[in-house]
C-alpha cells in the first residue's frame, strides 16, 4: 500500500515538473535584487541568519568530507540527521546541532554541491581543464527553492524565510511585487559585507515583457584601454571605477595592526564593505552601458582576450574597468554579433583590402589609398563591414589563411559600399 502512495505521488511529481518546464519555455526569466533592513532585525533574526550561513558551511564541508571517503558519494550523506561533525578555531573536530538551518535548506545545499559536480564533470568532458570541490572557509548564498514552504511573501516588503522567526523587512520588491504578469518562484539569501539580500527569481511570459524600441542601426564597439569603449558612430566612453581614498587608507591601517586581532577583522569587514560598494558601482555603471548599447537593432563587438590584457602592462587600467562586465552582458544577446577574435580590425582597409601595421602610440590610422580616421573608430567601422560581410561572424578561431581568403572575397564584393563611401 506504502509503495502504491508512493509511486503516485512520485509520478504526480514528475509530471507537474514536465508541466512546469514546458510552460517555462515560453516564459522569460528575471532576477531582482532586494536588500533586507537591518536596521529593522530583531537581535534573534539578527544570530539566525549569521548562524544559517555558519552552519550552512559546516554542512557543506561535512558532505565533502564524506564524499572523500571511498566508496561514498555527496548523494550518499544523509541530511536528516540533526548534528553536524565540524572544525572549531583549533582545528579540533566538534559536533554541534543544527538549530537554524532546516532540513529543506540542508537538501538543497547538497543538490547544489551535486549539481556544480556535474557541470565540473561536463567541462571535463568538452577538455576543459577543471578542479574538484573544495572545502569553503565561509558560505555565501542559500538557495530557497519552494516558495510557500521554504520562503513567502507577506506583502509588499515583508517576506518570511524558513529557519528565521517572524517577518523581515526588505527594500526593493516594488520592482516586481503586485505585478499580475510575473510569477515568483525561487529565492536565494546572499551574505555580503554590507548586510543580507535577495536574490527573487521570476518568470514571465515572454510575449508579455514591453521590449525596449531600437533606433535601427547597427553600430560596432572597439574594446580598448584609455577609451574603453568606441563605436562606428565616433562616441568615446570612458568607464572605470577607481579605488576610493577611505578604501587606501583602511589599507594601510590594516598593514598596522595585529593579522588576527579584533581590530585587525573590524578593519577588514571596513574593507570588504567599501570592495563590496566599488563592485556595485562597476556593476551599475555596467548595466547602463550595455543598456545604451542594446538600444541598437544590431551591436558588433570581437571576442576579445581580455584575460591576457590583465596579465600585460595594462592590468591596472583593466582593473578598474568595466569591460569584462559589458562583454559578459552583450555577448549571449540576440541583438548583438560576436565576431572571431583573430580578426585584424586595427590593421584592415575595408576598401583595398591592405593590412596596415599601427603601433600603440600612433592614433591615426592611414591608408595609401586615401583612407585616413581615428585608429579606435576605423576598428569599430571595420566591425560592421565584417558583420555586413560576413566575415568571421560568430566564430572563435580562424586560421590566417581564411581570413585572408574571406577578406579578399568581401573586398571584391561590387556592392561593398560600406568601405568606399567612408
Amino acid at each position: 500500500m506504502e509503495d502504491t502512495a508512493r509511486s503516485a505521488k512520485n509520478t504526480m511529481i514528475a509530471d507537474t515538473m514536465r508541466a512546469t518546464y514546458a510552460k517555462r519555455k515560453g516564459q522569460t526569466c528575471r532576477v531582482f535584487q532586494c536588500k533586507i533592513q537591518d536596521n529593522k532585525l530583531t537581535a534573534a533574526q539578527r544570530e539566525a541568519l549569521k548562524m544559517i550561513f555558519v552552519e550552512g558551511k559546516w554542512l557543506y564541508n561535512a558532505i565533502l568530507n564524506h564524499s572523500d571517503i571511498d566508496g561514498n558519494s555527496i548523494d550518499s550523506y544523509d541530511t536528516k540527521k540533526i548534528t553536524v561533525i565540524h572544525k572549531d578555531k583549533d582545528m579540533n573536530d566538534v559536533e554541534s546541532e543544527f538549530r537554524f538551518l532546516p532540513q529543506s535548506i540542508r537538501q538543497t545545499i547538497q543538490a547544489g554541491m551535486k549539481s556544480s559536480v556535474r557541470s565540473l564533470a561536463a567541462k571535463k568532458k568538452k577538455g576543459y581543464k577543471v578542479g574538484a570541490l573544495k572545502f569553503i572557509s565561509e558560505l555565501n548564498s542559500v538557495d530557497y527553492k519552494q516558495l510557500g514552504v521554504t520562503h513567502k511573501i507577506l506583502g509588499m516588503n515583508r517576506i518570511k524565510l524558513q529557519g528565521v522567526k517572524g517577518m523581515l523587512k526588505v527594500n526593493g520588491m516594488d520592482q516586481f511585487y503586485g505585478d499580475p504578469d510575473i510569477e515568483i518562484a525561487n529565492m536565494k539569501l546572499l551574505n555580503k559585507p554590507d548586510g543580507y539580500y535577495i536574490n527573487v527569481t521570476t518568470w514571465t511570459d515572454s510575449d508579455k515583457i514591453i521590449r525596449k524600441r531600437k533606433n535601427g542601426k547597427t553600430v560596432g564597439v572597439d574594446f580598448g584601454i584609455e577609451t574603453s569603449f568606441t563605436t562606428s558612430e565616433g562616441e568615446k566612453i570612458r568607464a572605470a571605477v577607481q579605488e576610493p581614498e577611505r578604501l587606501k587608507r583602511l589599507q594601510r591601517k590594516l598593514q598596522k595592526q595585529t593579522k588576527g586581532s579584533r581590530r585587525w577583522w573590524k578593519t577588514k569587514n571596513l574593507i570588504d564593505i567599501e570592495y563590496q560598494k566599488m563592485t556595485n558601482r562597476k556593476n551599475d555603471l555596467a548595466n547602463k552601458i550595455v543598456a545604451g548599447f542594446t538600444r541598437n537593432e544590431m551591436t558588433v563587438i570581437q571576442d576579445e582576450m581580455l584575460e591576457h590584457w590583465h596579465k600585460g602592462w595594462f592590468g591596472k587600467q583593466v582593473q578598474h574597468s568595466v569591460l569584462g562586465r559589458v562583454k559578459s552582458g552583450l555577448k549571449d544577446r540576440e541583438d548583438v554579433a560576436v565576431l572571431c577574435r583573430s580578426l585584424p580590425t586595427t590593421k584592415l582597409c575595408t576598401v583595398c583590402g591592405r593590412l596596415n601595421d599601427i603601433p600603440l602610440d600612433v592614433r591615426d590610422y592611414i591608408c595609401r589609398c586615401g583612407i585616413k580616421d581615428d585608429r579606435d573608430i576605423h576598428s569599430a567601422k571595420t566591425m560592421v563591414w565584417l558583420y555586413k560581410n560576413n566575415v568571421g561572424v560568430g566564430r572563435t578561431k580562424m586560421t590566417r589563411g581564411e581570413i585572408r581568403e574571406s577578406i579578399e572575397k568581401a573586398v571584391r564584393k561590387p556592392a561593398n559600399s560600406m568601405g568606399r563611401d567612408r
